[in-house]
C-alpha cells in the first residue's frame, strides 16, 4: 500500500493517530485545568513509566488541552546540564509580556522582584530576568523562586488564566533545583495561584520526589504508564488502518499483538512496516511476519543502539550481566555474582548506568532495571554472554 498514507508514526514524541489506553490521564488533567480555572486548587501531575510508553506524547497532549482553554503553557525537555530555574525565568518573562499588564501592574511586578538574590531584573526598560544560582543556598533559591511563581499566579489571576509549566525527562533535575521548584509550587498552591506542574520521568521519580520534601507527595499525584492492555492496542493498531479504509486479517492482529506487547512504540514500528510491505486491505498475517524483523531493526537502530553507543566496555558488560538473568529487575548481588566480582567492586559501574538513565533503582532495595522494555532480548542480541574468568583474568580486564 501507498506509504505516503501510512498512519502509523514511529517518531520520538509524535501522537499517533489513534492515543489508544490514555483516557484516564487525559481525564485527570482536563479536570486539573478545569480546577485551576474555576479558582479552586488540584494536585499536580508527574507521569512516570520507562522509556517509549508514550510519556513525551501525553505532555504535548496536556499542552494542547491547557491551550484550549486559554492557560499559557511552557515545556521543556531536560538535560543533566539544564538549569531549571533559569528555563523557568526565561517562561516568566515571556508570560508577563503575553499578559500584556498594564504599566501600573509591570511597575508593581519589578518593585517585588527586586529585592531577589539569585533572580534579578535587568534593563532601565522593558522587562527580563538574570538568573545566577552558582553561589546561592538552597533557601534563598527556594524564596526567589516561590516568589516568582506568586508574581506570575497573581498576574494570570488578574487576566483570567493559568500558566502551565510540562517538564519531560523530570529526572534530570539537580537535586537542589528540584526541591527549590517543589517548595515554589507549594507556596502558590498554598495562595491558591492558578499554576502547575505536569512532568514526565522514569520510574523513580515518586521516591526522589518524597526525599526532596516531605509534603510532594501530597503536592503531585503520579500516574503510571505502561504497555497498552490487549484491547488498547487492538485500537492502536486497527483504529489509523480502518480510517483509510484498511482492515487487519484476524490471525494478523493476534500475531501483532503478541509481537508487540503492547508496548507502543513497537505498535507504531511494526504497523508501519506492515502497512508498507501489504499489497491491499486487509492486511495479513504473512505482512505481519515480514514486517517483524524489519520493524525489529529499526526498532534496534532507533531506541536500543543509541543508547549502547554511549556506554564504556565495562558498562557494557554490566548490561550484559544484566540481560542473562532474565526479565528484570535484577537484584546487584545476582548482577555481580554473573560477572564473578563483589557487589563492592562494581558499584561505581551500576552508579554510572543510572547516572546515564540506562537503568533506575526500583522501589525494592538493591534491585534495578533497565529504562528501556526488552533491553534484555536486545543485549542478548546485541553481544554474547562471558562466564566469569579466573580472579587474574577479571583483574587484568
Amino acid at each position: 500500500m501507498d506509504p505516503i498514507g501510512n498512519p502509523y508514526t514511529p517518531n520520538a514524541g509524535s501522537r499517533p493517530p489513534e492515543l489508544a489506553g490514555r483516557g484516564a490521564e487525559l481525564e485527570q488533567f482536563r479536570v486539573l485545568v478545569g480546577r485551576l480555572k474555576r479558582g479552586a486548587t488540584e494536585q499536580s501531575m508527574i507521569i512516570r513509566g520507562l522509556r517509549g510508553v508514550g510519556k513525551t506524547v501525553l505532555l504535548n497532549a496536556f499542552e494542547d488541552r491547557a491551550e484550549s482553554e486559554g492557560f499559557l503553557s511552557y515545556y521543556h525537555e531536560l538535560t543533566p546540564d539544564s538549569c531549571l530555574v533559569g528555563e523557568i525565568a526565561r517562561d516568566v518573562e515571556r508570560a508577563l509580556a503575553q499578559l500584556k499588564l498594564s504599566a501600573r501592574a509591570m511597575k508593581t511586578v519589578r518593585e517585588t522582584l527586586e529585592h531577589l538574590g539569585t533572580i534579578k531584573v535587568i534593563g532601565p526598560e522593558g522587562f527580563a530576568l538574570a538568573v545566577d544560582i552558582r553561589k546561592a543556598d538552597e533557601g534563598t533559591i527556594s524564596r526567589d523562586l516561590s516568589e516568582l511563581f506568586l508574581v506570575l499566579g497573581e498576574a494570570a489571576a488578574a487576566k483570567k488564566t493559568g500558566v502551565v509549566f510540562l517538564l519531560d525527562e523530570v529526572q534530570f533535575v539537580s537535586e537542589l533545583e528540584y526541591r527549590s521548584l517543589i517548595s515554589a509550587l507549594h507556596r502558590a498552591t498554598q495562595k491558591n495561584m492558578p499554576i502547575t506542574v505536569a512532568a514526565a520521568g522514569l520510574p523513580q521519580i515518586p521516591r526522589l520526589t518524597g526525599e526532596a520534601r516531605s509534603y510532594a507527595e501530597r503536592l503531585f499525584t503520579f500516574p503510571i504508564i505502561a504497555s497498552l492492555s490487549d484491547l488498547d492496542a487492538r485500537a492502536a493498531f486497527v483504529e489509523p488502518a480502518r480510517h483509510q479504509q484498511v482492515d487487519y486479517a484476524e490471525d494478523a492482529l493476534a500475531c501483532a499483538l503478541r509481537w508487540t506487547e503492547g508496548y507502543p512504540f513497537y505498535i507504531q514500528q511494526l504497523g508501519k512496516h506492515a502497512w508498507n510491505l501489504a499489497e491491499s486491505s486487509p492486511i495479513t498475517k504473512k505482512d505481519v511476519e515480514a514486517a517483524m524483523p524489519i520493524a525489529q531493526a529499526a526498532l534496534d537502530t532507533s531506541i536500543y543502539e543509541v543508547r549502547i553507543q554511549r556506554v564504556t566496555d565495562r558498562e557494557r558488560r554490566y548490561m550484559r550481566a544484566m540481560a542473562e538473568l532474565g526479565e528484570g529487575p535484577y537484584r546487584s548481588g545476582d548482577v555481580a555474582a554473573k560477572l564473578g566480582v563483589m557487589t563492592s567492586e562494581i558499584s561505581a559501574t551500576r552508579q554510572r548506568l543510572l547516572e546515564k538513565g540506562l537503568a533506575y533503582a526500583t522501589e525494592v532495595y538493591g534491585h534495578i532495571d533497565f529504562t528501556v522494555p526488552r533491553f534484555d532480548e536486545f543485549m542478548r542480541r546485541y553481544m554474547p554472554y562471558s562466564a566469569p574468568k579466573s580472579r587474574a583474568s577479571i583483574e587484568r580486564s
